[in-house]
């Protein structure tokens, strides 16, 4: 019995061994057996069934059997469902088809498993992003798979407005999840960045996207609810260092609401109303627990735009700051108007805690590259006691005291301010007039009104 066994088992390896040599000596001579040039309609045909997007092949096919069976097609370009033909997504000189060991034998072309893209451009306009979309929400697609490539990114004039290269993109429908994945590893603007977008097919209205920048790190988090084009909603948060920013966004009959929940963790309020047909939006904002020169650099920020890139933008916004980090300026309010691809900002003011108001002329110079903030002041005093204590003067020599003028500036990216062109009340005659003064903390800014005053 044992030698029966045992010659069984032989037989076995003997014929396993017989069988993947055969297999192996199969695929290995199949560029031989085969011309793949021949079915060139029939891999176009399957590829769009497999993948939902269009190809269009002008090079040799051949086959290759590692690291996986696979086409390699030397020239091809892709398209998307609905664009016209003329209008290439990828060209490409390296896409790899792999394909099943069914196919392989019976040479059908029919099963594709995954497709590869790599060291290509990805062409996209703006007007196709609609269709990107239509393809991620709508199509059932085998995985595709993107590595070293470049996209680019195109306006209607074909002027290209943003490139950016990718190390890898998978996009795939994971079938133990039930879901759809489109993650990619790139970078942008000189920034490197992950992006994770799924699609929940026990939840099919809810779609999520994450997006993981590295340095400076900054993590956002979306999550929409779509029931159509004329009504969905989302809700957004973005993380970045100590910061935090939350919104919920609600567009329903051509207006979009966004508004920030009330919590105490957030530093960064939105409450907004926006009106497509035609376009204008009221909005406010509310930052709280930032340093004065922080304030001034976000604006500086804000107000360097490019003309071109405000469109067709009308509307007013209101950022109002609260908790200021400062011994003396506790919040204040600035109001924005938009129009005719300007922005002009108005009614700037700050309280100086018990003191007074500060009423405030911003705007900001581009100097030889240097950008630079400026302000004309004007500091009504209300309180003179307090005045007095907070500067360490007289209360006598304060009493007549209502207003101080007083210009500033800063360079951007500066700590150090500079002041000048104090004035007390509607004096003109004052021999501190025209001197400068380099503020570097508030204590230098006491002595140098407390200079004045005396």
């Amino acid at each position: 019995m044992n030698k029966i066994k045992q010659n069984k088992i032989n037989f076995t390896l003997i014929l396993s061994a017989l069988a993947i040599l055969f297999s192996s000596l199969t695929i290995l001579s199949l560029p031989v057996l085969f011309n793949y040039e021949s079915k060139v309609t029939v891999i176009e045909k399957n590829f769009y069934k497999n993948f939902k997007f269009y190809l269009n092949t002008s090079g040799n096919i051949s086959y290759k059997p590692f690291p996986k069976p696979h086409l390699l097609v030397e020239n091809a370009s892709l398209s998307l469902p609905g664009t016209q033909k003329n209008n290439k997504l990828i060209n490409t000189k390296k896409l790899k088809i792999f394909i099943s060991l069914r196919d392989i034998y019976l040479r059908t072309f029919d099963n594709f498993r995954s497709t590869k893209i790599s060291n290509s451009n990805l062409e996209i306009n703006t007007s196709e992003i609609i269709d990107l979309r239509r393809h991620l929400y709508n199509k059932i697609n085998k995985p595709i798979i993107f590595e070293n490539c470049k996209i680019f990114l195109k306006n209607k004039d074909q002027e290209v407005i943003l490139i950016s290269p990718v190390k890898k993109i998978i996009y795939k429908i994971n079938k133990k999840t039930k879901s759809k994945n489109f993650n990619i590893n790139g970078e942008i603007f000189g920034l490197k960045f992950k992006s994770e977008w799924k699609r929940d097919y026990n939840k099919p209205k809810n779609s999520f996207h994450n997006i993981n920048i590295v340095y400076p790190k900054i993590e956002i988090k979306n999550i929409f609810k779509f029931e159509n084009k004329k009504n969905f909603e989302g809700n957004t948060q973005i993380f970045y260092e100590q910061d935090k920013l939350e919104y919920n966004v609600i567009f329903k009959d051509d207006q979009i609401e966004i508004s920030s929940p009330n919590k105490e963790n957030i530093n960064y309020y939105i409450n907004s109303k926006i009106q497509l047909t035609p376009f204008y939006f009221e909005g406010e904002t509310k930052i709280k627990e930032k340093k004065i020169e922080n304030i001034i650099d976000f604006l500086l920020n804000l107000l360097s735009y490019e003309k071109n890139y405000i469109g067709n933008l009308n509307g007013v916004l209101k950022i109002k700051f609260s908790k200021i980090k400062n011994k003396l300026i506790k919040n204040g309010e600035i109001e924005l108007i938009i129009n005719e691809k300007k922005i002009d900002i108005k009614n700037s003011n700050f309280n100086l805690d018990k003191i007074g108001k500060i009423e405030t002329d911003i705007s900001f110079s581009d100097e030889q590259g240097v950008y630079k903030f400026k302000s004309k002041n004007k500091l009504n005093i209300k309180d003179h006691i307090e005045f007095a204590k907070i500067f360490q003067i007289s209360s006598k020599k304060v009493k007549n005291i209502n207003k101080i003028f007083f210009d500033l500036e800063k360079n951007f990216g500066e700590k150090d301010f500079i002041i000048k062109n104090i004035k007390i009340n509607d004096e003109t005659k004052n021999d501190n007039l025209d001197e400068m003064f380099i503020i570097t903390n508030l204590q230098k800014f006491r002595a140098q009104i407390r200079k004045i005053i005396n």
